[in-house]
């Protein structure tokens, strides 16, 4: 079944019973799947009206991560990555840095991690998950991972036909081309993020598109990380906004949905 309406889903009804100390935070509210036009992203309310928390994942339609984020009121201050850790039922942790950024025009702070698919996978049958950094300190309590899971992977198999994602290098049936632009002139030497430029961070991201009928970035995943949360959330950001493509055509001649996957190598500028 397809569910391509924007509106939240409403999933998984859980009861929430406030934690006792040193417990994993409970749920405050049903898990809730958002079907955009371009993403797949589950989402749940851990805090209280008081007191906001909420634990978001997006699924990508490429790529092997899982991003997971974390949402709570803060006073708004300059974006900056930390070390942090993930853990799973209590498993080894996992070393991830992540980022943390004020949105615009928004009273809350953003946590933000890619987590390697391949790890994450592990949620499907946990009670808890951890994730711990000099700001963020939390451990909430999970319930039905496999059924709302199961749920994205359904989201992103439609994304993948809705774009017209192909299996491997073999071409996407129904397209008669593919989506085409020239990036190499989107990003300057201004663009590299000023907390990775004082860390003296590079790395390449490579990223995955997908593009809409106007040749415009629907949506932008990252598929290999760079291990520099700063230089991953820019180069989706950048290309969002300023990458234009010409769109590919479908069996009809007319403009078709695309995917585009690629790669940015950030390098120190020089001096």
């Amino acid at each position: 079944m397809l569910f391509r309406s924007g509106v939240a889903f409403a999933l998984l009804a859980f009861s929430a019973a406030v934690a006792a100390a040193g417990e994993p935070r409970a749920p405050t509210g049903k898990w809730n799947v958002d079907f955009a036009d371009a993403q797949c992203i589950a989402q749940r309310d851990y805090g209280t009206p008081a007191s906001r928390l909420r634990l978001v994942l997006k699924a990508p339609a490429l790529g092997d991560v899982m991003q997971l984020a974390v949402f709570r009121p803060a006073e708004r201050s300059q974006p900056r990555q930390m070390s942090s850790t993930v853990s799973i039922d209590g498993r080894r942790p996992l070393d991830i840095d992540l980022l943390t950024y004020s949105p615009k025009d928004s009273a809350e702070r953003v946590y933000l991690l890619n987590v390697p698919s391949r790890e994450f996978a592990l949620v499907r049958q946990a009670k808890t998950l951890e994730v711990r950094s000099k700001e963020l300190n939390e451990a909430f309590a999970l319930s039905q991972m496999e059924p709302l899971l199961k749920v994205l992977d359904d989201c992103v198999a439609d994304l993948r036909r809705v774009f017209n994602v192909a299996s491997g290098a073999k071409a996407p049936v129904g397209l008669t081309s593919r989506a085409r632009a020239d990036l190499v002139k989107l990003f300057s030497d201004s663009d590299y993020p000023t907390v990775a430029m004082r860390n003296g961070q590079g790395g390449r991201v490579g990223y995955a598109l997908l593009i809409g009928e106007d040749g415009r970035v629907a949506d932008c995943t990252i598929v290999s990380t760079s291990n520099v949360p700063s230089l991953d959330a820019q180069a989706c950001a950048l290309l969002k906004i300023r990458a234009r493509f010409e769109p590919a055509l479908g069996t009809d001649g007319k403009p078709a949905k695309d995917s585009v996957v690629g790669g940015i190598d950030w390098r120190m500028p020089a001096d």
